[in-house]
């Protein structure tokens, strides 16, 4: 039984962030539209926290010989047609118009590809996943942070404690689409935790201490873009 369950678990693929191959991405895509992201609510200075992280995605898209379109040209184009067709929301029920969600999602693409020659539209937000920890450790999406602070550590270890568990993250998730809203990478870059241990319970991590680690900032950007700008390697399409 535990031959059989160790070689079921050797053989579970690696997550693949392609939809289709990274050799098919490069040869059609030259210049990527970026969108605004959408940073959580209460955070301090959210602008800054937006205009830093769109640099540093802009930044390695750049580095991988990709065409950038601002995301506030995305932005301008978005607004002005949401305005043409009164709004995508029923006044009323307050429920989405899918119908025109779609009209004004179609016709943004349409006029990046037009105005601007570009060939995709990268999504990027940030995103809470619950995930796993252990010997003090949280791991997720290519990021590991400690749980708890560093004396509480040295006096479990002291002590032999070994705990286990979940704890909320934080993650910037990107995707990338061609202008007919056909899916071709979706990945995570692990940020940061959202609470940690103190004692026996979990506290939030206080909001302005979120983005505010530029190594970590940086290290999540580079995780979500990494397999789609590297040259090398041939990830085909799931099946």
């Amino acid at each position: 039984m535990v031959a059989l369950i160790g070689a079921s678990c050797a053989t579970t693929p690696p997550y693949n962030p392609f939809k289709v191959s990274q050799e098919q991405i490069h040869a059609r895509t030259k210049t990527i539209g970026l969108t605004p992201i959408s940073v959580p609510e209460g955070i301090p200075d959210p602008q800054s926290v937006k205009v830093k992280f769109e640099s540093l995605i802009e930044a390695k898209l750049r580095e991988a010989g990709f065409l950038t379109v601002p995301s506030n040209e995305f932005g301008e184009i978005w607004k002005r047609m949401t305005e043409q067709v009164g709004g995508y929301f029923d006044p009323i029920s307050g429920k989405r118009d899918e119908s025109k969600l779609k009209t004004v999602r179609e016709y943004t693409y349409r006029e990046l590809s037009t105005k601007f020659n570009a060939d995709a539209i990268l999504h990027s937000h940030f995103q809470v996943f619950k995930v796993n920890w252990s010997r003090r450790i949280a791991r997720w999406h290519g990021a590991s942070e400690s749980i708890m602070p560093a004396g509480q550590q040295v006096l479990e270890a002291f002590a032999g404690i070994s705990r286990s568990g979940t704890v909320s993250a934080l993650s910037l998730t990107v995707s990338l689409q061609d202008t007919n809203e056909a899916n071709l990478y979706l990945n995570s870059g692990g940020l940061q935790l959202l609470s940690k241990l103190s004692g026996d319970n979990f506290v939030s991590v206080p909001l302005h201490e979120l983005f505010i680690d530029e190594e970590r900032n940086r290290n999540a950007v580079n995780i979500a873009l990494e397999p789609l700008i590297k040259k090398t390697g041939s990830a085909e399409k799931p099946k």
